[in-house]
């Protein structure tokens, strides 16, 4: 058996200046949470798990309480494992969603030890199909600024294939109607759809509305907080713009009533946050279920985007894949080989495990800087 030697985990930071400013602040520095498994039979698996805006605390939890617990057990028993952390760190006594995304970061490893112990890519051994997949661009990127400068921003991302663009609400109501508003008129044949970061307010409704159709949304991302689900209910009636939620929720359980009442019609769970590769598959299933589609949210490095792509290979319901197109993001273009986004698409890599050979000097040259990611 692969069975599992020593489990670490690192909290690495890396500066953004001038970073972007949307709904939940200003992007100072991108932060990530590296996690680095090693079997007994000297394989070793990377995952990531979201920073959460405390990395150092998801890292201490991952090294302190849930690492040592998995020492010793077969890394091929990914949902034994599971299970195991659930009822032990989740269920009860546990430390909430950094407990879930500690879980995330773990279990995307395993499966990176268990292709490269079979000799096969991630999306074969879960039986999908290597194909290329529709990306946008997303992640830190058009945020709030001048018209103008988010027009030339647009303009070089559309010049670089991509068709499909996420802009960033959730300012006040006036200055997000006239930059959907301007992008829209400038850019009729581009898709658009607009990201609120959770932070409209109920008596926003009819404004909220208003913004949609402005901009021909193909989606109103996250308007809410997370446990404001009558809101959600309220604007799903108002407005024939889809919404689309499911970063900020963790595991199947708490997706559930969402989905289940299709409050929202795109399902945008993320590996690094909602319990890895394991139980996004069970999300997006469950999505299937009640014929919403399967568009996730990708976190920070490298290691995100793999596990993204060959979970998108698989799921019957997959859409589309976010893209993070920031200016500066050292954990996507440093910490292994980048993916190629071509013709606005991106595909698997046919390498075993999630196919991404991590340089681990970058430990080392991006400490933990502390504070908070967006400010």
């Amino acid at each position: 058996m692969t069975r599992i030697k020593r489990i670490q985990a690192f909290a690495l930071s890396c500066p953004t200046p001038g970073g972007a400013v949307f709904a939940v602040g200003r992007s100072a520095k991108r932060d990530m949470v590296l996690v680095r498994i090693e079997t007994e039979d000297g394989i070793v698996g990377y995952g990531e798990a979201h920073h959460a805006q405390t990395p150092s605390t998801i890292a201490a939890f991952i090294n302190d309480a849930l690492g040592p617990s998995l020492i010793g057990m077969d890394a091929h028993e990914t949902e034994a494992i599971w299970h195991k952390a659930y009822h032990h760190f989740i269920a009860t006594h546990g430390p909430g969603a950094a407990a879930v995304i500690g879980l995330s970061g773990v279990d995307l490893a395993l499966w990176d030890i268990k292709g490269k112990d079979l000799g096969q890519p991630v999306w074969r051994l879960l039986g999908g199909k290597r194909r290329p997949i529709k990306a946008y661009a997303g992640g830190i990127s058009l945020g709030f600024q001048p018209v103008e400068d988010l027009k030339r921003e647009v303009e070089a991302f559309a010049e670089r294939g991509y068709t499909f663009m996420k802009l960033r609400v959730g300012d006040t109501m006036e200055k997000d109607l006239e930059r959907v508003s301007a992008i829209r008129d400038a850019f009729p044949h581009l898709t658009l759809a607009a990201d609120a970061g959770t932070r409209y307010k109920t008596s926003d409704l009819h404004r909220i509305v208003e913004v949609c159709e402005a901009g021909k949304l193909a989606w109103l991302e996250e308007p809410f907080t997370p446990e404001n689900l009558p809101a959600y209910e309220r604007l799903k009636e108002l407005t024939a713009t889809p919404l689309a939620a499911g970063e900020n929720h963790f595991t199947r359980r708490e997706l559930r009533e969402l989905i289940s009442r299709q409050m929202i019609q795109f399902v945008q769970a993320d590996c690094c946050k909602t319990g890895g590769i394991t139980e996004i598959l069970k999300i997006a299933a469950m999505a299937d279920a009640w014929h919403l589609q399967f568009a996730p949210h990708t976190s920070a490095s490298v290691l995100s985007t793999a596990a993204s792509v060959h979970v998108l290979s698989v799921a019957p319901n997959a859409f589309i894949y976010e893209a993070d197109v920031s200016a500066i993001n050292a954990f996507r273009d440093d910490l292994g080989a980048p993916f190629e986004i071509v013709d606005g698409t991106i595909t698997a890599p046919e390498t075993p495990g999630l196919g991404v050979e991590i340089n681990e000097s970058l430990i080392t040259k991006y400490p933990f800087i502390p504070g908070a990611s967006y400010q």
